[in-house]
C-alpha cells in the first residue's frame, strides 16, 4: 500500500528536523572550535608578553643565578658595556658566601640579617655578603656581614639606562670575585631561612 499524504508529510517533518539538528549542532561545534581557536591565540599572547616581562626576566636570572651563579653571572656581564668599578678583595680567614636577597620587604630583610648575625656566632664558617634591594637596609652596618645595596628595578629604571638583571648578574660576579666567594645562594623572598635553616649544613 502506497504512502499516504500524511505519512509524507510526517516523514519530511522529521527529516527537516534532522537536518536542524544537524545544522544546528555543526554550528555549535564550529562555534567551539572558534572559541577554542580565541583561547589558544590569548594563551599565546599572554605567554609572550610574560616572557618580555621584567620579572620573567629577574625570575630566569634568579633561577640560573641559584643553579650556576658564577658562570651565568659572567655570561650576562659581557652584554653590560663600559669597564666595571673594581674594589680591592677582602681578606679574611674564612670564605665568604653571597646571598641574592632581592625582593624581601622590610621586615623580612631585617630578619634574614638578623639570622645571618647568629648564624656565623654560632658557626663562622663563612662570611655572609647580602645583595639587598631594600632601602631600609642601605648603609646599615652589621658585624660579620657585608651589606650591599641594589636599587630595585623600578628606582633603577627611573634614574639609570640599561638592564636591571645584567646589574645584578654582575654585582653578584664582581662580589664572588671581591670577596673570594666560595658559593653563591638565592633567597627566595617567599620563604625565606630561617637561623635553624641556614645552620642546615646541607642546604646553606
Amino acid at each position: 500500500m502506497p504512502p499516504n499524504n500524511d505519512q509524507i508529510g510526517d516523514d519530511l517533518s522529521l527529516a527537516r528536523w534532522e537536518v536542524a539538528t544537524l545544522i544546528g549542532r555543526l554550528r555549535s561545534l564550529e562555534a567551539e572550535r572558534d572559541e577554542a581557536v580565541r583561547d589558544r591565540e590569548r594563551t599565546q599572547d599572554l605567554v609572550a608578553e610574560l616572557r618580555r616581562s621584567r620579572s620573567y626576566r629577574i625570575g630566569r636570572v634568579l633561577v640560573d643565578l641559584t643553579r650556576e651563579p658564577v658562570r651565568t653571572a659572567r655570561r650576562l656581564i659581557r652584554r653590560r658595556p663600559g669597564p666595571e668599578n673594581r674594589r680591592k678583595p677582602l681578606a679574611g680567614p674564612v670564605p665568604a658566601r653571597v646571598y641574592v636577597a632581592v625582593g624581601l620587604d622590610r621586615d623580612a630583610s631585617h630578619a634574614l640579617v638578623r639570622a645571618l648575625r647568629q648564624r656565623i656566632l654560632v658557626d663562622g664558617d663563612h662570611r655572609p655578603v647580602v645583595v639587598t634591594d631594600q632601602p631600609a637596609l642601605r648603609g646599615l652596618q652589621v658585624p660579620g656581614v657585608v651589606l650591599e645595596y641594589l636599587p630595585d628595578p623600578d628606582t633603577w629604571s627611573r634614574h639609570e639606562a640599561g638592564d636591571w638583571e645584567t646589574l645584578l648578574a654582575g654585582r653578584v660576579d664582581q662580589l664572588c670575585r671581591d670577596h673570594r666567594a666560595a658559593r653563591a645562594v638565592v633567597v627566595d623572598p617567599r620563604d625565606p631561612p630561617t637561623l635553624a635553616r641556614l645552620l642546615e649544613p646541607s642546604r646553606y
